[in-house]
This record gives C-alpha cells, sequence and structure tokens, in this order.
C-alpha cells in the first residue's frame, strides 16, 4: 500500500484552509527527525480502510524514497465526524515494535447453542511485540471449545504466529462465557398486612 504526501511548511490556524482543500495535515515521526507534511484526504481514507493502525504503507514524500510507516494516531473532529490530523511513526524492518492489534472471536461454544450463556469480550485488542513484517491483521480467538458456563479464554491461551509475543498481561482474560440471566416473569406481590386487633377497654362495676 502506498501513500503520497508532501512536505508541508502551513501549520496552525492555516492547517483549516488545508483541509477545505481536501488536503490531511500530518506529521512523520522518524528515527532521527519529524517531518510536516500534507496528503490528499480521500487518498488516505481509501488506505487507512485497508491498513489500520497494523500494517504497513509505503509513504511517498515529494519525489523521495518510499519509507515504511505506520498510522500512529488519527485525530477525528468529534463535532463533524471529519479528520484533521495524523501522525505516522517510520520504521525499521528490524526494529521489534510494540502494537495493538484487534481482537475477532469466531466459532460458538455449547453452552451458548443452548441458551444457557452469552459471550462476554473483555478485551477488543491485544498488544503484541514483532518486527512490522510479523504484525498480525487481526488475532482469532475460537470459542467453540468452550464447554461451561464461565468458561474463559485467556492471553495465555493464544497461539500467536512465529516471532510474535504477547506483551499483554498473559492472566486477562479476552472473553468467557457468561450465566444468561432471565428476569422473572410474574412478580410476587407483597403479602398484605393484617391489623393488630384493638384492645377492648375493660370496666369495672362498683
Amino acid at each position: 500500500m502506498q501513500l503520497n504526501a508532501d512536505k508541508r511548511e502551513t501549520t496552525g490556524r492555516a492547517a483549516r484552509r488545508l483541509r477545505r482543500q481536501g488536503r490531511l495535515p500530518a506529521v512523520v515521526y522518524g528515527q532521527r527527525a519529524t517531518t510536516s507534511v500534507e496528503l490528499d484526504t480521500h487518498e488516505f481514507e481509501r488506505v487507512y480502510a485497508r491498513s489500520g493502525r497494523t500494517q504497513l504503507i509505503d509513504l511517498v514524500i515529494g519525489s523521495g524514497r518510499p519509507s515504511k510507516v505506520l498510522v500512529k494516531e488519527v485525530q477525528v473532529s468529534p463535532r463533524y465526524n471529519t479528520l484533521l490530523h495524523v501522525d505516522f511513526h517510520q520504521v525499521s524492518l528490524l526494529e521489534r515494535l510494540q502494537v495493538d492489534v484487534p481482537v475477532s472471536v469466531t466459532g460458538e461454544a455449547e453452552p451458548v447453542r443452548g441458551g444457557e450463556a452469552d459471550v462476554l469480550q473483555v478485551l477488543h485488542s491485544i498488544k503484541v511485540e514483532c518486527v512490522p513484517t510479523k504484525i498480525p491483521e487481526v488475532i482469532e480467538v475460537d470459542i467453540a471449545g468452550l464447554a461451561e458456563v464461565d468458561a474463559a479464554v485467556r492471553v495465555s491461551d493464544l497461539r500467536l504466529p512465529e516471532g510474535v509475543a504477547a506483551v499483554t498481561d498473559p492472566d486477562d482474560v479476552i472473553v468467557k462465557l457468561a450465566a444468561r440471566r432471565v428476569a422473572a416473569e410474574v412478580e410476587e406481590a407483597p403479602a398484605p398486612v393484617e391489623a393488630e386487633p384493638e384492645a377492648e377497654a375493660e370496666t369495672e362495676e362498683g
């Protein structure tokens, strides 16, 4: 995946003009230097839809040679849901990185099929360490083998690709089968409170 960019001179409020022109401000954090760039917003959206934050992008600045980068952060306007700024991290193919990789739950456990449990996904991403070329697109967690309520898959249960090591605590639960709670259909009415009989006054004849 290749992405083209140009060096950027404008900063601060001038970046608004770039966005109106369909250009997206960005910063590339390199091994030794930081470079401000701008790129086509639609082109970035197309590439980012495929790469996410885990796949390498060949970033070409001007007429220079491609640099291997990862998307580090994407800033989005909370009001208009439009892109504001992007941070890239230039990487070395020999450098081990720590990256958050999304988790995908697959399979169907028997307690879920039987209506006894629901799937509770606790972690939606796992932090791993590896060289950039080994970063998985997604980590699949198969729950088909979970046979009883409260059974769980932990980080230590994962079978990661060769060269990929989990950084997240191995005891952390990724997904578990939680007992399904069924609300009572009929609520018991409160029992009526019986009134205490009034004491009769006794009279004496003189």
